[in-house]
C-alpha cells in the first residue's frame, strides 16, 4: 500500500468514527504506531483533523477539501469499471464538460478513439490530462484558484461555463442522499458544478457505493436534476429507498 492510499484510508476511519484513538487505528490497519503518528502529522498538518492527546478527531468544521491527490489513491477498484462503462456514452463531435473529480479522470484513457471532442473543464489537472492523451479542442476556464480541488472557482468560472451549451456533463460529488440530493465539501466547487449541470443536456454522475446514503455540507442539485447515475452493484441498493431512481440509476460489475 502506499503511503498515500494508507492517508485516505486512515482519514476516511476518523471520519466514520469522528475520533479514534492511534492504538484503534493502527488494529484497523495493521501498520506501527510509528507510521501512524506519521500520517496524522501529515493530515493535522493539510487540516483535514486534530491531534488529541492519545488520539485525533475529524476536523469537522474546516471548509478544506479533502485534497485531489489523497482522493485520487481511493476505490480505484471500483471507480475504473465505472470510468469505462461512462465513456460509452461520448460519441464523435460531441462538447463534454468535466469536472476535477478523480473518478472522472479514469475515464480519459477511455475516450481516445473519439474524434473531433470539445471539452470544457475547471481543472488544472484534468485538463493536463487529457492534453496528454487526447487530440481534441480543450478549453479551461479561469477564475479564482482552488488548491486542494487543483480547480478554478468563482465568479469568472461560472460566467466562462454559462457561454458553452453541453452535450454531456460528467462529475462526481462527496455525499448522495435520497433526501438532501447531491453534496460537496465546499460552496465554490458545489456552485461550479451546479452551473455545469444548467449547461449539459446530459448530467452523468460517476460515484461509487461509498457516497451513497451520506450528506456534506453544501447542496449543489437534486437527484432529479439529473439524467444519469453510474455506481458499482453494492448490497446498500437493496434497500427500497431507492428504488424511485433506478430508471436513471446503472449498476456496474466489479
Amino acid at each position: 500500500m502506499l503511503p498515500i492510499e494508507r492517508r485516505y484510508m486512515i482519514l476516511e476511519l476518523i471520519k466514520a468514527n469522528n475520533y479514534l484513538t492511534i492504538g484503534e487505528i493502527c488494529k484497523e490497519i495493521s501498520f506501527s504506531e510509528s507510521t501512524i503518528r506519521r500520517d496524522l502529522k501529515k493530515l493535522e498538518h493539510e487540516n483535514l483533523i486534530r491531534l488529541t492527546h492519545g488520539g485525533c478527531v475529524f476536523n469537522d468544521h474546516s471548509n478544506s477539501e479533502t485534497p485531489q491527490v489523497l482522493r485520487k489513491a481511493s476505490n480505484l477498484h471500483l471507480k475504473r469499471p465505472i470510468a469505462r462503462y461512462a465513456a460509452d456514452f461520448v460519441k464523435d463531435n460531441q462538447i463534454i464538460m468535466l469536472d476535477g473529480s478523480t473518478t472522472v479522470m479514469e475515464v480519459i484513457p477511455f475516450l481516445r478513439s473519439r474524434k473531433n471532442l470539445t471539452i470544457i473543464t475547471n481543472c488544472l489537472t484534468m485538463a493536463s490530462l487529457v492534453a496528454q492523451q487526447l487530440e481534441c479542442q480543450l478549453f479551461c476556464t479561469g477564475g479564482k484558484y482552488n488548491a486542494p480541488s487543483a480547480s478554478f472557482v468563482g465568479y469568472t468560472a461560472d460566467k466562462e461555463l454559462k457561454n458553452w451549451f453541453a452535450d454531456i456533463m460528467f462529475f462526481s460529488v462527496n455525499s448522495i442522499d435520497k433526501h438532501n440530493g447531491l453534496t460537496d465539501q465546499g460552496d465554490e466547487i458545489a456552485r461550479v458544478k451546479s452551473v455545469m449541470i444548467e449547461q449539459s443536456k446530459q448530467q452523468i454522475l460517476l460515484a461509487d457505493s461509498t457516497k451513497f446514503n451520506r450528506t456534506s455540507n453544501y447542496r449543489l442539485a437534486s437527484l432529479t436534476d439529473i439524467t444519469n447515475i453510474i455506481t458499482n452493484e453494492d448490497p446498500c441498493f437493496e434497500n427500497s429507498c431507492w428504488n424511485e431512481y433506478r430508471d436513471i440509476m446503472t449498476f456496474v460489475s466489479i
